[in-house]
């Protein structure tokens, strides 16, 4: 199986993203995510199931990406996301 060199993101991970898994997991996927959209809502069992299989490997950094042209109420829903913490 090929190996692919791993590569920086425009905005790297930081304490303002939401994290779940281990602060030294080596393999950190990034979600951005509509809570309206049903293509995220889907996602999230394959999240789950990726952090459980690969438990202290992988952790998950959340960020809000509303969908404001096809979701009317996308930015609300992140906005309280992030008011709740």
């Amino acid at each position: 199986m090929a190996r692919h060199g791993a590569f920086e993101l425009a905005v790297p991970v930081s304490a303002v993203d939401h994290l779940t898994g281990s602060a030294h997991a080596p393999v950190t996927v990034v979600e951005y995510g509509d809570f309206e959209c049903p293509n995220c809502k889907q996602a999230q069992s394959a999240l789950k199931l990726l952090l459980e299989r690969f438990d202290g490997r992988a952790r998950l950094a959340f960020r809000n990406f509303p969908l404001e042209d096809v979701h009317p109420h996308a930015l609300a829903a992140a906005e309280a996301a992030e008011c709740a913490g």
